[in-house]
């Protein structure tokens, strides 16, 4: 694939889960913060929690983006261990979660709501978007950005930027099913 395809369509994905998220603004916080039951995460719960797993990887990206020097390598693969995560991370076209697992206690949201965590997101997207826009004459293959689980785990930059938008989408699904169920719920009350 070419480098460029890439980076535009995973700004696409983006500028996509940042809409969705846009149109939970328009929700109370109640709902918002309300579990479909009590072993599951609120909306909110599920936005705080990119949050928290975002700003791993855009530390990285702040921190080796700019240094790195232009290439004219245009053609990107991925590595086989980038592909694998983002493909037990990365919702199926029909929405369903291929790989269901439990979050790491360190992602856990540490509070029901956060009254910027919506904003936060939002910002957070957009600086997601700018570190695309960088990475458009970087070569994706050279730089490598450590996974949030630790250095055991390490992508090329392409595959984080691929597995970052992957998570994203899977739990922004999750907020939408979140929303489903509070909505049957009041229907059968």
């Amino acid at each position: 694939m070419k480098r460029s395809e890439l980076i535009e369509s995973l700004k696409k994905d983006t500028l996509e889960v940042l809409e969705e998220v846009k149109s939970l603004e328009t929700l109370g916080e109640e709902l918002l913060s309300r579990r479909p039951n009590p072993n599951k995460w609120s909306v909110i719960e599920c936005i705080e929690h990119l949050n928290i797993a975002d700003g791993h990887y855009l530390t990285l990206f702040e921190k080796k983006l700019p240094k790195a020097k232009a290439s004219d390598k245009e053609e990107y693969d991925s590595s086989w261990m980038g592909n694998y995560f983002v493909k037990v991370m990365k919702p199926r076209p029909d929405g369903s979660i291929p790989s269901p697992m439990r979050t790491m206690s360190k992602f856990d949201p540490e509070v029901k709501v956060h009254a910027d965590t919506l904003t936060k997101f939002k910002k957070d997207q957009l600086e997601l978007i700018k570190y695309l826009d960088m990475a458009a004459s970087l070569d994706l293959k050279a730089i490598k950005i450590s996974s949030a689980i630790g250095r055991l785990v390490t992508f090329r930059l392409g595959d984080a930027f691929r597995f970052v938008i992957a998570h994203n989408q899977r739990h922004i699904i999750q907020a939408k099913n979140v929303l489903k169920a509070l909505e049957e719920e009041s229907v059968s009350v």
